[in-house]
């Protein structure tokens, strides 16, 4: 599942200066997240990072950034469900319901999910 780090000072309620950035990658066979907030009215600034899938109000900033991609979940042509459950740590009836109706994932999540299967050895992947 997801490891986190956190550097961060406190501040002000967010202004019109405030500067909010995410973005997911694929390091090392590894999906991976980064966040970053600065302020230049105030001396602010905060990094949030780590493995994994992010933490829901990092991921939707990504998805309302980005957009979405509608993955097939199980059979010959869709993500495999171990592997879905592996990353994302879905419930049997989350399961059922993305096998039904597809699951919403970033476009970095999706690259991820359909590569082929990396190398016997290399980390990250089954």
């Amino acid at each position: 599942m997801a490891e986190q780090q956190r550097d961060g000072v406190a501040h002000c309620e967010p202004c019109e200066e405030c500067v909010q950035e995410q973005w997911q990658s694929v390091e090392g066979g590894e999906l991976r997240w980064e966040a970053y907030e600065s302020c230049g009215r105030y001396p602010f600034q905060a990094c949030d990072r780590g493995r994994g899938v992010p933490p829901p109000w990092i991921r939707e900033r990504i998805l309302a950034r980005d957009g979405s991609v509608r993955l097939t979940v199980g059979g010959p042509d869709g993500v495999p469900i171990a592997l879905l459950r592996r990353v994302y740590g879905l419930s049997i009836a989350e399961v059922v319901a993305a096998r039904a109706a597809g699951y919403r994932a970033t476009p970095v999540e999706a690259r991820y999910l359909t590569a082929p299967a990396a190398a016997p050895g290399e980390p990250g992947r089954p």
